[in-house]
């Protein structure tokens, strides 16, 4: 199967399930409306969770410089919070809704980025190994769904109407991703995964500033207990996620070691094995050779 028809495969997927959980939200859109600040601590304890426990790390893996790099996307969400006018929720009820729309809009745009590099991601492992990213593409997919619902419900909580919210939703979680992975496919073997790298670093600092400043600091408009329950569930709701794609993904190494090629397997024994003889000192004939010795 060709690149850009697996890529258009894993995007209509995507855009499949981030449909049906659209689907739910928005019939159900009365009761998160109702209960807006308790569904923001919930998004708020799933985006933190993903980005310390997931994308942190993988940012940190590129090298020393991946620190500084989530540090300037985090730096960057705090910037465009000021230019935007705090919180979704705070700034709703303080400056107007056309301020809070404005932050509910920059997270939304986060969230997209975050989107559109699990298209890339997908993308790139499929150049490397088609059967790890038919693997992969599981927790990835499994990842756009709450992403949408999270879009929804920030959008919603800023007085959007429930069907802009929620093709708001599907345009952030499942078209970019879609268009992402059908873009990148025909370049995605010579993609610098150095410049993936970075684009990781940057987007997980700045989801940790929308999840910290965007979304915990609706917590306790529910109380404590409900808004700290909402919280931890959203993060026991994300290590599920993470702990889904980890397994997939090693379960698609695994599989890989197992179906290894036999001729795969004589080219690293003949190799070892030619090695080892290069290694071998030269053989001493002089010994086998009889010495002559003078005739009496």
């Amino acid at each position: 199967m060709g690149p850009v028809l697996s890529a258009l495969i894993f995007g209509m997927l995507v855009a499949g399930a981030v449909a049906l959980a659209l689907l739910m939200a928005f019939r159900a859109g009365s009761f998160t409306r109702r209960h807006a600040p308790l569904f923001a601590a919930f998004a708020g304890g799933l985006i933190v969770t993903l980005a310390v426990v997931e994308m942190i790390p993988a940012a940190l893996a590129q090298g020393a410089s991946g620190a500084w790099l989530v540090l300037a996307g985090f730096a960057g969400g705090f910037l465009l919070q000021g230019v935007t006018g705090g919180s979704a929720g705070a700034a709703a009820a303080k400056a107007g809704p056309g301020r809070g729309r404005a932050a509910a809009l920059a997270a939304v745009a986060a969230l997209a980025i975050h989107s559109a590099l699990d298209g890339l991601v997908f993308a790139v492992t499929h150049a490397v190994d088609p059967a790890l990213a038919a693997s992969a593409a599981v927790g990835l997919i499994l990842h756009q769904a709450p992403v949408a619902v999270v879009c929804f419900l920030l959008l919603q909580r800023a007085g959007y109407s429930d069907r802009m919210a929620a093709l708001a939703g599907f345009a952030a979680a499942g078209l970019t991703a879609l268009l992402a992975s059908v873009a990148a496919a025909p370049f995605a073997a010579a993609l610098d995964l150095a410049v993936l790298g970075v684009l990781m670093a940057l987007v997980a600092g700045l989801l940790l500033h929308v999840g910290a400043a965007h979304l915990l600091s609706e917590a306790f408009a529910s109380g404590v207990v409900r808004g700290g329950g909402a919280v931890f569930a959203g993060a026991g709701a994300a290590a599920l996620m993470v702990l889904g794609h980890a397994h997939d993904h090693d379960h698609g190494h695994h599989g890989d070691a197992a179906h290894a090629s036999p001729a795969r397997h004589n080219h690293a024994h003949d190799h070892s094995h030619d090695h080892a003889h290069d290694r071998a000192p030269a053989p001493d004939f002089r010994d086998s050779v009889p010495s002559e010795e003078p005739s009496p």
